[in-house]
């Protein structure tokens, strides 16, 4: 047994068409009554007209029952039109023998809509034959013709439905399958270009960091000047940061997780180790989720701050970095004060060197905004992001 014996596939609009139909057949149904009544002589008639309009309005406007029970009372329902045919042959009652072929046409395949059909064409036929009707035999052609004829239409009616689901299912299933085969390329190229990076950008800085530090062991064995060590030491944090940042990189081509909020206390750690930065974080308001993008701009902006502190703001100068979660948007907040050297070389902090510009394209993608300037006595960094926008994974 399959699906289509039983019932055709939903379509979009199947509530609109089941209200089409039941219209369609109460007007019937009052057509029947109307036509029928004057006709009728005696009990009988009266009787199987009452049961065929009862078990038509049950069919009609009762909820949907099993397709079993469906199928029986269909086909109740045109034997109740094929008997009333016999008995009152000037009647309208032999329509309700159309409604039900129409109704099994409509709504099952031929397994379940074929042995039922056959019993309705029989007690029509019988009903027919039975009756004092003249030209019984012309009688007899014509309704079974009408029927069959219902019937016919009302089946290519649910094929054709059939036909249109299956064919908005498979364009369905074709486009998720497309779909598919393009993010299957875009992963199979960002792995491709992930696994160069790692041949040739891991590997050297790797080499850079096994080499600082045997010569930070070097030096401290030999006596070298402290400041030659401390040097050699901040080199080889630099390098190592850098080696960490482009195995992040080269996640993110492998989809895994970017670096976001949660990062920013590890950052401030590093880049007040690293190069003596009096950094503070503070978070204001209740974190919650954001985009990849969104979440890497963040921890962007502030490394980027961060680096532009360290390369010029001077010895001694101090960053606060406050991270405030508000209704609407997330605003990340970095400002510095100049040290005692303004003017003095610094090393970046690690991992940056992106630029205000690349930032400020990064928050506008996320659907933000950033703004940079001078204050009286540094620079101050303002990252505005909304918690939703539609954006794509850089």
């Amino acid at each position: 047994m399959t699906t289509d014996d039983l019932a055709p596939v939903p379509l979009p609009d199947e509530r609109r068409w089941r209200r089409g139909v039941r219209a369609l057949g109460l007007v019937s149904a009052v057509v029947v009554v109307a036509g029928t009544v004057r006709d009728l002589d005696g009990p009988l008639p009266t009787a199987f007209l009452l049961a065929g309009l009862a078990l038509w309005l049950v069919e009609l406007l009762a909820t949907p029952r099993s397709p079993l029970v469906e199928v029986a009372l269909l086909t109740l329902i045109g034997c109740c039109g094929g008997v009333l045919n016999g008995l009152a042959p000037t009647s309208a009652g032999f329509l309700f023998a159309y409604f039900a072929a129409a109704g099994l046409g409509l709504r099952f395949g031929h397994r379940y809509a074929a042995p039922a059909m056959a019993v309705v064409l029989l007690v029509l036929s019988a009903g027919i034959l039975v009756s004092d009707r003249e030209e019984v035999m012309t009688s007899l052609v014509t309704n079974l013709l009408g029927v069959a004829f219902a019937f016919a239409v009302a089946a290519a009616t649910r094929n054709a439905r059939l036909a249109h689901a299956r064919s908005v299912a498979l364009v369905a299933e074709l486009e998720a399958t497309r779909a598919a085969q393009a993010e299957a390329s875009v992963l199979a190229e960002r792995s491709r270009l992930a696994r160069e990076l790692h041949d040739i950008l891991a590997h050297a800085l790797s080499g850079q960091v096994m080499s600082l530090e045997a010569a930070r062991m070097l030096a401290e064995r030999t006596g070298a000047d402290p400041r030659v060590v401390a040097e050699v030491d901040r080199a080889h944090r630099l390098a190592r940061s850098g080696l960490l940042d482009a195995r992040g990189a080269i996640g993110a081509l492998r989809g895994d997780a970017l670096p976001g909020p949660e990062r920013l206390p590890a950052l401030v750690d590093d880049a007040g180790r690293a190069h003596g930065l009096r950094a503070t974080l503070r978070v204001d308001g209740t974190p919650r989720p954001l985009a990849a993008d969104a979440g890497l701009a963040v921890y962007r902006t502030a490394q980027e701050a961060m680096t532009n502190t360290a390369k010029h703001a001077g010895r001694g100068a101090t960053t606060s970095i406050v991270l405030a979660w508000g209704p609407r948007e997330v605003t990340l907040t970095v400002t510095d004060v100049r040290g005692d050297r303004p003017d003095g070389p610094r090393e970046p902090v690690p991992g940056g060197g992106y630029g205000l510009t690349g930032l400020r394209e990064r928050a506008e993608l996320a659907g933000g905004s950033l703004e940079a300037g001078p204050t009286e006595d540094g620079y101050a960094v303002r990252l505005t992001l909304p918690y939703e926008h539609e954006t794509s994974r850089p």
